[in-house]
Order: C-alpha cells, then sequence, then structure tokens
C-alpha cells in the first residue's frame, strides 16, 4: 500500500502549461513539485542541515488533515512552509534523526524534542492509549503551555516553549488511567482571540476529546470516559393485606305510619266595606294662565344709497327679518343714478 509523508495542494493548481501559459491541474504531478519546491525553499535557508533534518521539520510542522495522526490520505499532513522555518530556527540542525523508512513508517526512531516520533510510535502497548494534541499557537506562543496527568502522576506528558503563531502536533503513548489534559496561558487571556487565533484539539486513540481556545488562565480536558453510576432501585415494599370488612348488618324496614287527613279549612268571609262618612276632597282648579306678552316691535328706519353701474336692471336687493321674512326690497332700476 503506498503512503505518503506529506500532502500538498493538489487539486485545481494553476500550473505553467506549454505556450506560456497558465493551466489547472490535479492529481499527484501537482502535489509533488508543490512539496519538493517547499522543501528546497526551506532547505536555503538551513543549508548546513541534511536532507533528513530538512524531512524531519516537513513532518513536526505539518497541519495534521484527516483521521488524526499519520494516514494514507495525507501522511502526516498539508506541508507548511513557514511552520517549517520556525521548526528549524528553534530547533537547529543537532537532532537524531531515523532512518528512510517512508510514509507513515518514517523517522520511528527520531529523538527530536519535544516528542519522539510524529507517529502513535507506531502502536502503543495494552497498557497504554495513543495521545496526539495539535496546538496553534496565537501571538504570544511562549505563554502557552500543557501537560497530562493521572491520579498518581502530576506531569506524564507536557510541552512549553512554543514559537508564536505556529502548528505543533505532540504525540505520546500515556497510560490509560492518564485520565485528565490541562492546557495553560500564563498571562491569563487564553490563546483566543484577543492577540491572535491561536486554537488546540486532543484525541485519544483517534477519538476527539476536546478543543478550544477561548478559556482565561487554564482549560481542562477529561481524556477517559465517564462511566454514569446507574442508582440503585430500592426493593419495593409490600404494604401490609387489610382484613375484609364484615358485610353490614341489614335492619328490617319499619311500615310506614300514614299521615293524618287534614280537616278542610273554610274560606273567610269578607265583610261589605262601609261606605266613607267624609266625604272625598275635590280635586283643585288650576287657575287659566295668561298667554305672555310679546315683546313690543321697534321699528328702525333705514336709508339705502345706491349708485348703480352701466346695467342698472341688473341690481336689486332685499331686506330680511331674523324668521327669513322679505320687509323691504328694491329692483327694476333704469338709469345710471
Amino acid at each position: 500500500m503506498f503512503c505518503h509523508a506529506v500532502a500538498g495542494p493538489g487539486i485545481l493548481v494553476n500550473s505553467t502549461w506549454p505556450g506560456n501559459k497558465y493551466a489547472l491541474m490535479s492529481g499527484t504531478s501537482a502535489a509533488t513539485p508543490h512539496v519538493a519546491g517547499v522543501a528546497a525553499l526551506v532547505w536555503s535557508h538551513f543549508p548546513q542541515c541534511s536532507n533528513k533534518h530538512i524531512r524531519e521539520a516537513l513532518i513536526q510542522s505539518a497541519q495534521d488533515l484527516g483521521p488524526a495522526g499519520c494516514d494514507n490520505a495525507y501522511g502526516f499532513g498539508l506541508v507548511d512552509a513557514k511552520a517549517a522555518y520556525n521548526y528549524l530556527t528553534e530547533k537547529g540542525c543537532n537532532f537524531t534523526v531515523g532512518e528512510t523508512l517512508g510514509g507513515c513508517n518514517q523517522c520511528q526512531e527520531c529523538s527530536s524534542s519535544p516528542t519522539s516520533s510524529p507517529v502513535a510510535f507506531p502502536g502503543c502497548p495494552d497498557d497504554q492509549k495513543y495521545f496526539k494534541l495539535s496546538i496553534v499557537t496565537d501571538d504570544y506562543g511562549s505563554e502557552t503551555s500543557w501537560r497530562v496527568t493521572s491520579s498518581t502522576n502530576n506531569n506524564i506528558a507536557s510541552g512549553s516553549g512554543y514559537l508564536s503563531n505556529n502548528v505543533y502536533n505532540e504525540r505520546h503513548c500515556i497510560p490509560n488511567n492518564a485520565c485528565t489534559f490541562e492546557i495553560y496561558d500564563s498571562y491569563g487571556d487564553g490563546i483566543c482571540c484577543g492577540y491572535g487565533q491561536g486554537s488546540y484539539k486532543v484525541w485519544v486513540d483517534n477519538v476527539e476529546k476536546g478543543e478550544g481556545g477561548g478559556f482565561e488562565s487554564s482549560e481542562v480536558v477529561e481524556l477517559c470516559a465517564i462511566t454514569p453510576i446507574m442508582p440503585t432501585t430500592p426493593a419495593p415494599t409490600l404494604l401490609p393485606t387489610p382484613l375484609p370488612t364484615p358485610a353490614p348488618t341489614l335492619f328490617p324496614t319499619p311500615v310506614p305510619t300514614p299521615l293524618p287527613t287534614p280537616v278542610p279549612t273554610l274560606a273567610p268571609t269578607l265583610s261589605p266595606t262601609p261606605s266613607p262618612l267624609t266625604p272625598p276632597t275635590p280635586a283643585p282648579t288650576l287657575a287659566p294662565l295668561n298667554p305672555p306678552t310679546p315683546a313690543p316691535v321697534t321699528c328702525v328706519t333705514v336709508k339705502i344709497d345706491i349708485l348703480t353701474d352701466d346695467y342698472p336692471e341688473e341690481t336689486e336687493w332685499n331686506i330680511l327679518d331674523k324668521y327669513g321674512n322679505n320687509v323691504a326690497s328694491g329692483s327694476d332700476y333704469n338709469q345710471r343714478t
């Protein structure tokens, strides 16, 4: 089975084409020269390193893709030129590298710090489990540190001294009773998002256990499965059986006593009302009311002066009282006066 160490862009990559043109290409023919170019670029900055040092730097700094750890699709992950440069800036070329095995078997014997190998060693013993941590540091990488602990060991695995704005992949075999992962920020503002877009993600046996970045001084991820404690169901309490209730004793029904027949009551005889001795008082006679005297009508003398225009026959006038009656009028003027 073919398995490569790292992956590069290989889908619709803008590439040169005969005839002084560019074209989009896909496949390993596009990805392989990209990875080779990154290796050459990194090596040009560290000519004192060997080709194995450059290979180790590319593997250790790759961005893990797909399933956690090395896989047949992406190898150790996507190649990252800047991350590889930062790795060699920190480590130099004095670390030991393993034999050239290729693919996911590469660097089984690596002893570079902070991890001894970028793979799962290639497998953990039965009494241990595979732990992987991916960290993207923020603008202050030196503030970030982490550790894995158990109930009996406060430092099973740990890491610190990271560069800023870099990607780190940590891989370890840890005891099965190592159940706590803790990540710290010494300044107390986490690794996201005030000063950079840092983050972290944790896996155990390729199962994601937690991720984050927006904490304050520290954050904890549980690495062991929590077995729920099932409450014990108490045995049902049997209620005492009540004694049977005796049947009620029936008494004989007494014979009803007939009610006495009432004596009919005679209707009272009304005595005739005697005529009144005092004659009735006649109703008072109302005196006739005199109709109100109308208010006297006051006459006024009205004088009207009219100067007609060139058409006097068009002019007329009326005076009406308050009831709308016409009390005076004038018309039929035939000359201009």
